[in-house]
């Protein structure tokens, strides 16, 4: 049963997004698809999938700026929204307003076949995600190569507290790995995507606040960057609760 302050959330979050095109959160860093960066900017690009269309996988938007990695390499994640104005500029400015909706469960994943498939290198729970903070996730060490950007895609997915909506953002990457390296085996987690036949009316357990938040949890930092998402690693095919709570 949804709390109060969850169908408030709801109503809410809906009135914010038709009356601002301010709402809602991207990544900048690495650099996404459809961000004001690009050379195909799209004004929604902050929206979840299902909106005016927007599909899965990364939205349907083409392809972005490259970001070059290798394997072992730390990513320090930043989110976006159009008050942030100069995405390059951290730490951001204080007083900017960001909708979301009272935090929830962000996983950090990799796809090799033009995201056909994920693979999870990074999950935050509660407090994910928040513009104010780097969210630091690392491309596993035993990772294969992946040297065609247009296939080789990292994203970030999302699922709030307050809203029954499902995130999808993508960056275009190319990363130098391992020789006979492997993926990891923990697959994305994907709900509320109408699309795809997936269950809906999911939401995640958040900090429940509006504005800033504590940041990054240091458990999860520390699994994010020492291998645990890594094949091999602690994470398996399970990873941690991300405190999804269906219907």
């Amino acid at each position: 049963m949804k709390t109060a302050f969850h169908i408030a959330g709801v109503l809410l979050a809906s009135l914010c997004f038709l009356s601002s095109a301010m709402a809602h959160i991207a990544i900048s860093y690495p650099p996404s698809q459809g961000g004001p960066w690009s050379k195909n900017p799209v004004k929604e690009v902050h929206a979840w999938i299902g909106y005016k269309g927007k599909k899965f996988p990364c939205g349907g938007y083409k392809m972005g700026p490259v970001t070059d990695f290798k394997a072992g390499d730390i990513v320090k994640v930043r989110f976006w929204n159009h008050q942030v104005g100069e995405e390059d500029k951290f730490p951001r400015r204080g007083g900017l307003s960001q909708s979301r909706h009272g935090g929830g469960a962000c996983e950090f994943s990799l796809s090799y076949n033009k995201g056909k498939t994920w693979k999870v290198i990074g999950q935050y729970t509660k407090t994910c995600p928040d513009i104010y903070y780097e969210w630091p996730v690392q491309i596993p060490r035993n990772v294969p190569s992946c040297s065609d950007p247009d296939k080789c895609l990292f994203a970030m997915s999302w699922v709030s507290y307050a809203t029954n909506q499902f995130y999808h953002h993508c960056s275009n990457v190319r990363i130098k790995g391992k020789s006979n390296g492997k993926l990891p085996l923990l697959d994305m987690t994907i709900v509320d995507v109408k699309q795809l036949g997936q269950k809906m009316n999911v939401h995640a357990l958040g900090d429940k606040k509006r504005g800033k938040s504590s940041g990054p949890n240091a458990r999860e930092k520390r699994q994010n960057t020492n291998g645990f998402y890594a094949y091999g690693g602690g994470a398996g095919k399970k990873g941690i609760n991300l405190g999804l709570i269906y219907g």
